[in-house]
């Protein structure tokens, strides 16, 4: 048995116990309330009623006084309750047992019985030593006849004999929550067990997942929140997975970028060091060895950048411009690969909206990116089109063009930073994967939303900005 369910079995034995210690006392306390106030009920019933017959009695004038007292001495037995009827002098007209009451005004307040006389019900709780060695309840009721006080009635119970059928209750409810302890104990025993050992194969695979065991799954046969947890733990896990095989192609594919130009500029380089090269044709060799280092800075730049805009530190300088000019000038740049590839390019844009909001070199490379991803992938004599519309208080920039579809299992997957576009559409093998990356990143950054999607022979890429 691990520490954990140690820790689990004490804790909920203790929960258990001290639930009943509370429960127990809480019990005592109300069930001695209720007893006490069932007592005195009954006995001023039962009052009522003798009240009740010897008025009667008292109307018809006849009065059986045996028979009375015949009642009251079966009533005592009943209730195992001593009865007394005096009059105003103190003097005894009913005993229902046996004794010498003469000394009941010693024992009793004077003022109980006068208050009993004055027609009050009197309760009292307490010793009444010459009759009684225990403590009892009291209760002095007065016989009313013709609206006049005649007899003062006091009935007296018992009262460790009350708190006896209390003890009766208290072991009946002791034996009961004493079964429900131990089948409750058991029941946690099983419970923590399981408990456990479903946690302890969570752990085991944490541990895998931590030594690089991505395929590790767990089987999901609850639905409580531990099932819950192992379902976040498998998606974790295909996850990381997921993250691990992009790393993995990711630094292969950098390796091959990075490799491709450094072989070029280090056997150019040789070769017009060692006069492999001649003299005339060094100029266009160091042309390309300018070229592949070029794009080696990109690419550096790129990763640079990229990791800056996800920790933050890359702050934006926001300002209002106009998206329209913006688009326009970045089109041209790419005036030469258009007609290399007798591309159509459509423009369609607002003129009821503008302006927008941003950081203007930023918003400036996600178009850029857009765009020569656009020129990239269209098909030769294909079509790109640049729209802009305004709708609720934003601007919808959108670049779209036609080509090779996505397929719908790479879509969502082209955002990330390790995914490299061109493999999956078998096309350009220069790009590193990061630009889609950035531009996700930099729309992001500016609180705005960035979408791809495609509908019948297009690919259309949509970001928002905020309209000014």
């Amino acid at each position: 048995m691990n520490t954990l369910f140690k820790k689990l079995i004490v804790i909920y034995v203790s929960i258990i116990l001290i639930g009943f210690l509370v429960l127990t006392y809480t019990m005592s306390k109300s069930f001695e309330t209720y007893f006490m106030k069932q007592k005195e009920k009954v006995l001023i019933e039962q009052a009522e009623s003798i009240q009740r017959e010897y008025a009667v009695a008292y109307k018809t004038g006849v009065i059986d006084f045996e028979r009375l007292n015949f009642e009251i001495q079966a009533l005592d037995r009943y209730l195992n309750t001593r009865i007394w009827l005096i009059n105003r002098n103190g003097n005894i007209y009913i005993n229902s047992r046996i004794e010498d009451i003469s000394q009941l005004k010693k024992e009793l307040d004077l003022n109980e019985i006068e208050r009993v006389f004055n027609g009050e019900i009197v309760r009292r709780k307490g010793y009444i030593r010459t009759f009684f060695n225990e403590p009892v309840l009291t209760i002095g009721y007065p016989i009313i006849i013709n609206d006049r006080v005649v007899f003062a009635l006091f009935m007296n119970a018992s009262i460790p004999e009350i708190k006896k059928t209390i003890s009766d209750i208290y072991k009946i409810a002791f034996i009961s929550l004493l079964f429900s302890t131990i089948i409750a104990i058991v029941l946690v025993f099983l419970i923590s067990r399981n408990l456990t050992l479903e946690i302890k194969k969570i752990n085991d695979a944490v541990k895998k997942i931590a030594k690089g065991n991505f395929q590790k799954r767990l089987k999901v046969n609850r639905n409580d929140e531990l099932g819950q947890l192992i379902q976040s733990f498998n998606e974790m896990a295909g996850e990381l997975n997921k993250l691990d095989e992009m790393r993995k192609r990711f630094i292969s594919n950098l390796s091959h970028d990075l490799r491709t130009p450094l072989t070029s500029i280090n056997g150019f380089v040789k070769a017009i060091l060692d006069g492999t090269i001649e003299k005339d044709s060094e100029r266009k060799y160091l042309e390309i060895v300018a070229e592949e280092s070029e794009r080696l800075t990109k690419l550096t730049n790129d990763i640079l950048d990229l990791s800056k805009i996800e920790s933050g530190q890359f702050p934006l300088e926001r300002v209002n411009f106009n998206i329209n000019e913006l688009l326009i000038n970045e089109i041209d740049k790419f005036e030469k690969r258009l007609l290399e590839k007798d591309i159509d390019v459509s423009i369609n844009l607002s003129k009821e909206k503008e302006m927008v909001n941003g950081d203007i070199n930023q918003i400036k490379r996600v178009i850029y990116n857009l765009i020569d991803n656009a020129v990239k992938f269209v098909n030769v004599g294909g079509k790109i089109s640049i729209e802009t519309k305004y709708k609720n208080k934003k601007m919808y920039i959108s670049i779209k063009n036609t080509g090779e579809m996505i397929p719908k299992e790479d879509l969502n997957r082209i955002w990330d930073r390790f995914y490299k576009l061109d493999l999956s559409r078998g096309k350009d093998k220069s790009g590193s994967g990061l630009g889609l990356s950035i531009v996700k990143e930099i729309i992001k950054a500016h609180d705005e939303h960035i979408e791809v999607k495609t509908e019948g022979d297009w690919i259309e890429f949509t970001f928002t900005l905020e309209s000014k």
